[in-house]
């Protein structure tokens, strides 16, 4: 993660990290702000589907989201630490919880992604899936030599991949439950 002063103008092959800061474009931070970018224009796009669908509530659970993901980009551009995620009257040990034990929470044991889960759900599983390749973008991008730096981002993005596996559950079409379960196919 080597960064250069800037002395003269930015290349096409580089871009600004900070304010006198200039690196390429193939630095890991870099790269990880271009995984938020997909990771908001995911929770867009859901959020459209979702008002078209009249899930009004998933908009506005989608919105906290959103903005939880512009909180982690700024703590990230500006070196602040970031607040513990907390969503929807959650904290993150709540939501941690529920993540890990969804047969006590929700009635049903962990999702196996499937076409009966209904666009919503598998949207939202979308989601989950882009928090974890975010995820493992902020490890390798503040892996140093000293060891892993920005330790509070990649905790929350940890929780944000929790908190949309819970919010999952709640989209699960009715009588899900009768045809996958614990990660089997039922007939």
């Amino acid at each position: 993660m080597e960064k250069q002063k800037t002395t003269g103008q930015k290349q096409e092959h580089t871009t600004f990290l900070s304010a006198g800061v200039i690196v390429d474009k193939t630095d890991g931070r870099i790269e990880f702000r271009g995984r938020l970018d997909s990771l908001v224009a995911a929770v867009v796009a859901l959020q459209i589907m979702a008002g078209r669908e009249g899930q009004d509530s998933l908009v506005e659970e989608l919105e906290e989201v959103r903005e939880k993901i512009y909180e982690i980009l700024s703590c990230e551009v500006t070196g602040k630490p970031c607040e513990e995620l907390a969503l929807w009257g959650l904290r993150s040990e709540e939501l941690l919880e529920r993540s890990h034990h969804p047969a006590k929470y929700f009635g049903l044991g962990h999702i196996r992604p499937h076409s009966t889960m209904g666009i919503v759900a598998a949207g939202l599983n979308e989601l989950r899936a882009k928090v974890r390749e975010a995820e493992l973008s902020a490890c390798q991008a503040f892996q140093t030599d000293q060891g892993a730096e920005r330790l509070d981002i990649v905790m929350v993005l940890n929780r944000l991949s929790s908190a949309l596996y819970v919010l999952t559950y709640k989209y699960l079409p009715e009588g899900y439950d009768k045809t996958v379960r614990f990660g089997k196919i039922r007939p």
